[in-house]
């Protein structure tokens, strides 16, 4: 069983095993400080030494602390404190002292001189020793216990706040990596779709190949982009196939170049996260009535992606960012936080795209590369402290 389990579990046995690990620490404080002050203290009560009847009182005096600490951590820390009604607060603690000056006084009074008797001990005391002991002992150390027991609770909850906290935040990741994700399918589907239509229509052998090699896409987007991540070589494999079937559209009216270097082994990638760029390059594409191009640019070192997409652009047309692009930004921010670079600009009839992207996925957030929210048990507050 690990520290964690047995300090936020909600078992009997464990959160019975956790109070009287902590009452027993207490008692041996308590009996410890209360034998010093009974000895050497400014009362200079004659106790005798540490013997059966100090464990014995000690132990009487901590049930007393244990009272009001629960008292205080189960009723008033949460129906005043929590809930800044500080009025009956402080008619709470006023009563609680009473309570505890009154417990002390009698325990001193009644109790502790019958037993002395029923071990033969003698010791003798006066009434303004009794009280004087017993505000030391009850008024002035409950709430040395109480207020370590309060600050063990805020803690506890400050803590499963927290956890709880990133727990949403998680699940709210999640989905929308799920849903930006799934709003890049319909655009590439139907992009697709529109082409093979095209040759198809007139009959060409292209159709079937393009037919083809949008099954394998689909079925790549379908099935392994579930994946929070995929390797970088499927990524850029499925790329590539993408822009041979858009320029398929063009004929000989686009000029399309991709060089890709470096080592892209054991290397893995947020799935469809460079795809929008590729599918703006080819929209600003239609917009140009001169010979069109883009260019392609992927480099690989160590755990760097660097890409630089270039393409045409005609004098009159206006750059604004997509909805797509709006979207991979956001899935860059969300997968890549601190880790990313983009830059997105314009020369003279030349659009640009600078990307580096950092692949170490010690980097990613933890809720991306493990969808399994429910591996760590989480309750909104547990009542014991």
């Amino acid at each position: 069983m690990s520290w964690h389990e047995f300090v936020f579990s909600d078992k009997r046995t464990q959160r019975i095993s956790r109070h009287l690990i902590f009452w027993l620490l207490w008692w041996m404080y308590f009996a410890a400080t209360y034998y010093y002050y009974l000895q050497v203290g400014l009362q200079k009560i004659d106790f005798g030494d540490l013997t059966t009847i100090l464990l014995i009182n000690s132990l009487l005096l901590v049930v007393v602390h244990a009272c009001a600490c629960y008292v205080f951590i189960y009723i008033l820390l949460p129906r005043f404190l929590l809930r800044s009604k500080y009025t009956a607060l402080t008619a709470g603690i006023i009563l609680l002292s009473a309570f505890l000056l009154a417990s002390g006084y009698f325990i001193h009074k009644f109790i502790f001189p019958y037993i002395d008797s029923a071990f033969n001990y003698k010791t003798q005391t006066f009434n303004n020793t009794i009280w004087w002991t017993s505000i030391n002992s009850v008024l002035l150390n409950a709430p040395k216990v109480i207020a370590a027991a309060a600050a063990i609770k805020l803690v506890k909850r400050w803590y499963i706040k927290q956890k709880e906290k990133e727990q949403i935040e998680r699940e709210k990741l999640i989905t929308d990596l799920q849903l930006l994700k799934a709003q890049i399918h319909p655009g590439f589907l139907f992009s697709s779709l529109d082409h093979i239509y095209l040759y198809a229509k007139s009959n060409s052998a292209v159709a079937p190949e393009l037919l083809l090699k949008l099954s394998d896409l689909l079925s790549y987007m379908l099935y392994e982009c579930d994946e929070p991540q995929v390797a970088l070589e499927k990524e850029l494999n499925m790329m590539k196939e993408y822009m041979y079937m858009e320029k398929m559209g063009y004929a000989d009216t686009l000029e399309c170049e991709t060089e890709i270097k470096g080592d892209t082994n054991n290397k893995l990638i947020a799935p469809l996260l460079l795809l929008p760029f590729i599918e703006d390059s080819f929209k600003h594409c239609n917009n140009q009535s001169e010979q069109s191009w883009i260019n392609l640019h992927i480099s690989i070192q160590n755990d760097t992606l660097t890409m630089k997409l270039m393409n045409g652009i005609s004098l009159t047309h206006s750059i604004e960012l997509t909805d797509e692009i709006l979207n991979v930004q956001k899935r860059l921010e969300l997968l890549y936080p601190g880790k990313h670079e983009l830059k997105i600009y314009a020369e003279e009839e030349i659009y640009i795209m600078l990307l580096k992207i950092d692949l170490d996925d010690r980097h990613i957030p933890h809720a991306v590369i493990s969808a399994d929210l429910n591996k760590q048990e989480l309750k909104p507050m547990y009542a014991d402290q």
